[in-house]
């Protein structure tokens, strides 16, 4: 039995359970006072049924339920978890208590797992999910629509104590909810207590995550993975006088002492935040009490009208923007941009600049077999769904596949992004998320200038896209999509083949010899120090061994020389040693803008052919960068490059700087009509 939520009248409760353990976890329901039917006298209820496991369910006014599923859904299957590698990721569905199945609703898909929904006084549905986006990997809040639309960020994007808020309720006050802050991993999801006020000033229906603040209650409690001299708490339940009904384990509560003789032992306890004084309740030494509720009534949230009702993928997601300028992440943030024409510049200036929206699909090991990781960077599967025009009133609108995950960057007159999206966005089918500007600010009206209509709004621009017409960018073309692809696609190491190879390959770099420095790794299982002797930019196809993030692999040396000091920096903390001088960062994944290589090379404005992203003639910024001053390369050693050469490759490095793609893997399109079935799914809908 699992996920326990008591109904608004608390005369029943809600909970997910297996009837063998050869079957799938479901949804049941039941009557918490004995009836008069001597066969089912609580009125157990099954919900759900199927292959896939249902968990964690929370009621919903008006008598839904919404719940967490495994269930393979996608065109290309479930959703596989690049950063766990390939595990199941977990998303939201919705059903009616009456339906059951029946009503069984999907909503749209994250990357990583989502987890621990809470029921809201709003009438949403709250929940945390896991962020695994290139550099990002923690836990952030968010709250929907109980039909599964407008899903927003309620807390955690800003100035969080802990890498994961978990384990949420909300408190006596709208918007204002406890967590548990953690790790999440090495900690068995126990941590901190957490206050998080997500309230709007003066509003306090409404919520701004971009303000919300933060009151530690336990602060001796560490909120990372560090062992801890007075326990860890779990699932706090805020009761009406402001105590809060928590699980507690005494000592150190961690994954090695779970599995030792001494594991932790979860009581139920009255948590006083004023005093911090722990009230035990009840404790069996023998077992774990966690999430205990009070059996009493709750005001039912407001119902919320249901304004999507459809699952039908051909149904675009409109995604757009009133004006990409108008933005807080200056502001409240002070966020800036440099590199190429920007130093230091002030976000809002930069984002001036705008000339196009680029949009991203992300993916992982359920479009790439065989993969999990996708080279050398954090960043998961990517492609390019389309760019958006930015209209001269700074809007944008496009049409995009439901139900993929999508995050945005705004896009320079260089093809440069100027900044990246740092969250994944969601949609239904139908649903339209057109927002005020990039991260504009969440409490303000949003409006055109002189309240005009915008004009993206009647240019709406198609990427409703089948998948292999999708824009991406593979490596090095591989198997059965070499030289099959589509022109929307680019291989990158062709183009270092035919314009960078003669100058730049074992034996030479430019007008001198190649220069080599060595990495010695250390092997896990023999515990020897293994070299790796790089080149310092070789950009052919000659294999090279290295290892990266614990997992040793092969590619093309033009990869490893662009990448892989970019890598180190990540790999420096595992007692990498260097011999050597490590070449300046030829590639920094998702920031061509700060990639030396793309320096070098410079790129010309799809505006004015004149005008370069960084002024010929001036130093490099990195002194390691050879040739002392900017020029447009190879163009001023007799060879030459298009701009549209010069694009894939900033593409390749803003998406990510993936060696895999669906396009160079195993992949195979789905041919059959049920995406849920063995090798079903259409892909070329």
């Amino acid at each position: 039995m699992e996920g326990l939520d008591l109904s608004f009248d608390a005369k029943r409760i809600v909970f997910a359970m297996k009837l063998s353990p050869d079957e799938a976890a479901h949804i049941f329901t039941a009557n918490l006072v004995r009836g008069d039917d001597e066969e089912n006298p609580y009125g157990i209820a099954q919900l759900t049924a199927g292959p896939h496991d249902d968990v964690s369910p929370v009621w919903v006014a008006g008598g839904g339920i919404a719940f967490i599923t495994n269930q393979a859904y996608t065109e290309m299957g479930t959703r596989a978890d690049e950063y766990n590698h390939s595990r199941s990721v977990t998303q939201i569905a919705t059903i009616s208590e009456v339906g059951g199945d029946a009503d069984r609703k999907l909503c749209s898909q994250n990357l990583s797992h989502t987890f621990n929904l809470f029921r809201m006084k709003s009438g949403q549905i709250g929940f945390s999910r896991w962020e695994h986006l290139e550099n990002i990997n923690d836990a952030k809040l968010f709250a929907m629509n109980p039909d599964c639309t407008q899903m927003i960020a309620l807390a955690g994007q800003h100035d969080k104590p802990s890498n994961s808020p978990a384990q949420v309720a909300e408190g006596a006050e709208p918007n204002v909810v406890y967590a548990v802050a953690t790790r999440r991993e090495n900690t068995i999801q126990a941590g901190a207590l957490v206050r998080v006020d997500a309230r709007s000033a003066g509003r306090d229906t409404l919520h701004d995550e971009e303000r919300a603040t933060y009151e530690v209650l336990t602060p001796a409690v560490p909120r990372d993975d560090a062992p801890s001299p007075v326990g860890r708490y779990r699932s706090p339940f805020v009761l009406p006088d402001g105590r809060l009904l928590v699980s507690w384990a005494d000592g150190y509560v961690n994954e090695s002492n779970e599995i030792a003789l001494t594991p932790p032992d979860f009581g139920i306890y009255l948590y006083d935040p004023e005093t911090r004084v722990n009230r035990p309740v009840w404790n069996d030494e023998a077992t774990w009490e966690v999430y205990a509720r009070p059996v009493a009534p709750t005001p039912e949230p407001p119902v919320q009208t249901s304004v999507q009702t459809s699952q039908d993928a051909t149904l675009p997601l409109t995604l757009g923007s009133v004006d990409v300028r108008q933005t807080s992440l200056g502001s409240l943030h002070g966020n800036t941009v440099s590199g190429a024409q920007f130093q230091d510049t002030p976000i809002e200036d930069a984002l001036t600049r705008a000339v196009k929206v680029r949009i991203i699909e992300g993916f992982s090991t359920e479009g790439a077999p065989g993969v999990t990781m996708f080279g050398l960077t954090m960043a998961e599967g990517a492609a390019i769904l389309g760019e958006a025009t930015v209209r001269a009133d700074g809007s944008w609108r496009a049409e995009v596949p439901p139900f993929v995950p999508i995050h945005l960057r705004a896009v320079d007159e260089f093809d440069l992004a100027i900044r990246n999206q740092t969250t994944w966005i969601r949609g239904m089918p139908g649903e339209s998320r057109v927002c005020g500007g990039c991260h504009e600010e969440r409490t303000r009206p949003s409006l055109s200038a002189g309240q005009a209509l915008p004009i993206a709004a009647t240019q709406v621009e198609d990427f409703l896209l089948p998948v292999l017409a999708r824009t991406e960018l593979p490596w090095q073309a591989t198997g059965q999509y070499a030289g099959a692809i589509g022109p929307s696609s680019t291989e990158i190491q062709q183009i270092l083949d035919a314009r960078c190879v003669s100058c730049h390959d074992e034996t030479t770099n430019g007008n001198g010899p190649q220069e080599f420095y060595t990495v010695a790794m250390t092997d896990e299982a023999s515990g020897a120090a293994v070299p790796y002797r790089l080149p310092r930019l070789d950009l052919s196809r000659r294999p090279i061994e290295v290892t990266y993030d614990m997992r040793t692999a092969t590619y093309p040396a033009s990869y490893v020389s662009i990448f892989y000091p970019a890598a180190l920096e990540m790999e420096m903390s595992d007692g990498a040693e260097v011999t050597g001088t490590i070449p300046p960062k030829c590639g920094v994944p998702s920031d061509a803008r700060n990639s030396r290589l793309i320096e070098k090379l410079n790129v010309s404005s799809s505006l004015d052919g004149a005008r370069h992203a960084w002024t010929l003639g001036e130093p490099f910024s990195d002194p390691g960068i050879r040739g002392g001053t900017r020029t447009v390369h190879p163009e001023d050693v007799g060879g030459s490059l298009t701009r549209e050469e010069r694009v894939a490759l900033i593409r390749a490095f803003d998406l990510g700087g993936q060696y895999h793609a669906r396009q160079n893997s195993d992949f195979q399109p789905h041919t059959g009509a049920d995406p849920t079935a063995s090798g079903g799914g259409d892909y070329q809908r």
